[in-house]
């Protein structure tokens, strides 16, 4: 089941298999990757309860192992609409724990409409009796190049703090590159128009840019609490936080646009 806001020139849908953003458009222009299955096939999934991948699919904890696919699991199992309005979707994952990971949680989503984009939050609450390490990033993959008749070349990246990355050709020859201290926001900026696409990263571990070889259609900017690393312990990856029971956390993934044509 998928769901639609609609305010003004913006829209979203959301869907729940992961509580996914999976359109964001601005009157009537898709500006998310829509999930081309012979590409990559997601839209925009929330990595957790870890980020990336683990060393032979499997960590510890706590003295205790689990197991698991890249980037954790939430972002394949149904989550629960619990509320909605004209504004905003509240989904939610209500983990009682398992074999492959013994530490109940809930994981709230809520994606609300602004005025010139969207805002996703994730909540995490540890509802088990124990401790339970985590990591969580977001993973938004936005079409690129998103003005028509132009190509990926035309693009570059732009960090708050002044650092610009040009897009070209063999940038993703070697898989993801990550940054840090980027400052609050990075935009995928389309040099000619002045349009741009901007992630918020304030306040995350780091923030990374992803595509395939050769920029097929997509850019990621994804903002991680968290990062892999050697250290089979998940709270000894770099960037896990540790929730006591009962204690939650949230992080925000905020989109602005600056789109300055009307819609092809």
């Amino acid at each position: 089941m998928e769901y639609v806001l609609k305010k003004g020139p913006i829209s979203l849908k959301a869907a729940e298999k992961g509580a996914e953003l999976c359109s964001l458009t601005w009157q009537g222009r898709e500006l998310l990757w829509q999930a081309d299955p012979e590409v990559w096939p997601r839209h925009a999934p929330v990595c957790f309860p870890w980020c990336g991948k683990l060393s032979g699919g499997w960590g510890t904890y706590g003295g205790k192992r689990f197991e698991g696919p890249q980037h954790g699991f939430a972002r394949d199992l149904p989550h629960t609409l619990t509320d909605q309005g004209e504004d905003f979707l509240c989904f939610r994952l209500n983990w009682p724990g398992s074999e492959n990971w013994p530490w109940p949680f809930t994981l709230d989503t809520e994606h609300r409409l602004l005025k010139d984009g969207a805002v996703t939050t994730c909540t995490v609450t540890n509802t088990g009796a124990e401790p339970m390490a985590l990591q969580l990033g977001f993973h938004p993959g936005f079409r690129c190049p998103f003005v028509e008749g132009t190509a990926a070349a035309d693009y570059q990246v732009r960090f708050a703090n002044g650092r610009v990355v040009p897009l070209t050709e063999h940038l993703f020859d070697n898989d993801s590159i990550p940054y840090e201290n980027v400052g609050p926001w990075a935009r995928l900026e389309h040099r000619d128009s002045g349009e741009f696409i901007q992630v918020g990263t304030e306040g995350f571990f780091r923030v990374l840019l992803w595509s395939k070889p050769g920029i097929p259609g997509f850019l990621c900017i994804e903002p991680w609490q968290g990062f892999p690393g050697p250290q089979r312990e998940l709270d000894h990856r770099p960037g896990a936080v540790v929730l006591s029971p009962g204690e939650e956390k949230s992080w925000k993934q905020e989109i602005k646009l600056e789109m300055k044509k009307a819609a092809l």
